[in-house]
């Protein structure tokens, strides 16, 4: 029985799209919007603001709590978005009890693209904060608006609190994020600085659930009992997270997914000869490049092939039109050894080969010089 019931995947509520991704809600929201709004509606509001009808309160509540479920979207779309400006597309956002997580189709390729899509969450939350806080001083300061200024400044708190939270340098967090990009730009090692990172979550969440229970036991039982449930929320994210299996996973020596290069660049099957060659062949020499589009492998372009192309075909002519089309030779898994990698670049005429995950997701790029090298290749942003 306990066996079938694991089997039984529990979808998050669709709710819709924004900027064509799918916004899907955790069924934790279920009880926490109404009891949110029955806090708000019950203590919060008639204790600073009295006067108003039992209604009112009520409005106002829901109003509330819809606004603070808007900005946690708006914190995970501050992640899509960057994503989409680094190259990596967002799969879905899900809307958890006290925050979100938006699923990135790959992983960030540096040390910077990693920082910037962490960071911009936190970054988001807290300017959303400080709009509340300024548009009730600039509309409703010295006004009989009590209400209305309360909900406001409320919001602009919780928004605060938000990015303060997700700061706090440790996986799944957005500064477990930000720390592992710091570790990866010093110590060149994507594994061991998520290992780190992981550690650090783990470290964050024991803290969290100790002060609770300290808390639960001898100060004031509802703060205590919601900080040991955050504590115990984190700990099941980071398991069932990539970073967790990440930071849990003994890489071998000498395996692909530590020699690859993570600094590669991705071509769009649909630019041109053109733009190629005047836009980014001159700040990025090489003698291979991946094509591919929405991290998919879609064949392989190599200046060899360019060079009998004329030039007054190159704004004629686009990417795909002059690539080599997806073979075998071109690509490995990351989890093979080096011996096969090597055998792979001594016959395939590339020089290179692009790595994929186990989803297929191009990850990485590898060359004789990562071989000769014997780790992970120095990230450099593009």
């Amino acid at each position: 029985m306990s066996k079938a019931l694991s089997r039984i995947k529990v979808r998050p509520l669709y709710l819709g799209r924004v900027l064509g991704i799918p916004i899907r809600a955790h069924y934790s929201w279920l009880p926490v919007f109404p009891l949110y709004a029955w806090a708000i509606s019950s203590s919060l509001l008639p204790r600073e603001a009295h006067g108003l009808a039992g209604w009112q309160y009520w409005v106002l509540g829901i109003f509330t709590t819809a606004l603070m479920f808007g900005s946690v979207l708006a914190h995970e779309l501050a992640h899509a978005v960057m994503a989409r400006a680094e190259g990596l597309g967002t799969g879905s956002i899900t809307l958890y009890i006290f925050g979100g997580l938006a699923s990135l189709e790959g992983q960030p390729s540096t040390p910077s693209s990693e920082f910037k899509i962490a960071i911009v969450g936190p970054a988001a939350s807290f300017l959303t904060g400080t709009l509340f806080f300024a548009l009730n001083q600039a509309l409703l300061a010295g006004t009989t608006h009590l209400a209305f200024a309360q909900v406001l400044r409320h919001l602009g708190l919780i928004n605060w609190m938000l990015a303060g939270f997700n700061i706090l340098p440790g996986l799944p967090l957005d500064g477990g994020r930000v720390l592992r990009a710091i570790l990866w730009r010093f110590n060149k090692n994507y594994y061991e600085s998520t290992r780190m990172a992981v550690r650090a979550g783990l470290t964050i969440a024991l803290v969290l659930f100790l002060y609770g229970s300290y808390f639960f036991i001898f100060v004031e039982w509802i703060t205590g009992l919601w900080s040991m449930i955050i504590g115990l929320i984190l700990v099941l994210l980071l398991k069932s997270s990539e970073a967790s299996a990440l930071g849990a996973h003994k890489i071998r020596r000498g395996s692909v997914e530590v020699l690859m290069n993570r600094s590669f660049l991705t071509i769009d099957p649909d630019l041109s000869v053109r733009e190629f060659i005047d836009g980014i062949l001159e700040k990025h020499r090489a003698i291979s490049f991946p094509v591919g589009r929405g991290g998919r492998l879609h064949g392989m372009l190599l200046l060899a092939d360019l060079k009998p192309v004329p030039s007054e075909e190159w704004s004629r002519l686009r990417i795909q039109d002059v690539m080599r089309p997806v073979e075998q030779p071109m690509f490995i898994n990351a989890i093979a050894d080096e011996a096969e990698a090597r055998a792979l670049l001594g016959t395939n005429g590339i020089g290179s080969v692009v790595v994929l995950d186990s989803d297929g997701m191009i990850v990485g790029q590898l060359g004789l010089k990562d071989l000769k090298s014997g780790r992970p290749a120095a990230a450099h942003a593009k």
